[in-house]
């Protein structure tokens, strides 16, 4: 094990749900072959996942704070998620802020007045869209100008191919803070060329880090030396300004524990002076979700 216990950590994606009481989940809780997964049968994620498992799962880690990001996969139930996280944060002091999101088939007041409320939250951060939001939607402009206006973060869900068109839709958008998630979502380890191709192109764009996590969902594995050449060509085009380090647990804890992820990232950060390794376990955590140290 490298020395990782001795780092602070902020994880900027976690999820907590609760499937045991909260129908909120048919991805996982309904098994149904008309939608198949790259992970597998997704029921294998159908327990519940708080920050007391989190906590059980990094012992011994300096995690200082950690970011929920919307998990729920019913539409019409992410205000409620929203709500739910804020009564977890109320009675245990975690998570220290939430990502949240929108329905992308609503029509844009739907969505404005949707993003009104959850601003009334003060875990709130910003979005991710699961799926459903293309570059060139209709809701798409209205939606990145009232994150900048908001100062709120667009948390990116885009995969090789999209890169490419979001780098496009981004442009005129350079005060807005985009998180690119989970690497640019590689959906198998034969998308690497492509992939590293398409992560050139959105690097280019200033204002846009990008979450190092959700390889384990393409790998099948935390194994640091598979990781290795994906976290390094993270780093490669986005330096350790831009990047951040994350768990995606528990999703990825299906393919390892919390040890092995952060012995990989711990490796490959090995190259940086202690500055610019905290920037990548923590600072820039901080300063992206608006977390102040404890």
């Amino acid at each position: 094990m490298a020395d990782n216990q001795a780092i602070a950590i902020v994880d900027p994606h976690v999820h907590h749900w609760l499937p045991s009481r909260r129908p909120w989940y048919p991805l996982m809780q309904e098994r149904s072959d008309a939608r198949p997964s790259t992970l597998g049968d997704l029921r294998r994620l159908a327990h519940d996942y708080t920050a007391a498992d989190y906590l059980v799962d990094t012992v011994g880690y300096e995690v200082r704070a950690i970011v929920h990001v919307s998990a729920v996969s019913r539409t019409g139930t992410h205000l409620d998620e929203l709500e739910w996280i804020g009564e977890l944060a109320r009675v245990d002091g975690w998570p220290a802020a939430a990502i949240g999101t929108i329905d992308p088939a609503a029509c844009w007041p739907s969505i404005r007045a949707d993003l009104d409320a959850q601003r009334r939250n003060p875990l709130f951060r910003g979005i991710r869209v699961l799926r459903g939001l293309r570059p060139d939607s209709e809701v798409t402009v209205p939606l990145l100008d009232y994150l900048r206006r908001h100062s709120l973060v667009f948390d990116l869900v885009a995969h090789p191919r999209s890169m490419p068109g979001w780098s496009e839709a981004l442009r005129g958008h350079e005060d807005l803070v985009v998180v690119l998630e989970h690497a640019g979502w590689p959906i198998a380890a034969a998308d690497f060329d492509e992939w590293s191709d398409a992560l050139g192109s959105l690097g280019e764009r200033a204002n846009v880090q990008c979450k190092i996590s959700g390889l384990g969902m393409a790998l099948h594995t935390l194994d640091g030396a598979v990781q290795r050449p994906w976290v390094l060509r993270c780093l490669e085009v986005f330096g350790p300004g831009r990047a951040m380090f994350a768990s995606n647990f528990p999703v990825d804890r299906m393919y390892g524990d919390f040890d092995r992820l952060y012995d990989g990232y711990q490796a490959a950060a090995a190259q940086f002076d202690a500055d610019a390794r905290s920037a990548l376990f923590e600072t820039n955590a901080r300063r992206v979700y608006g977390l102040l140290p404890r």
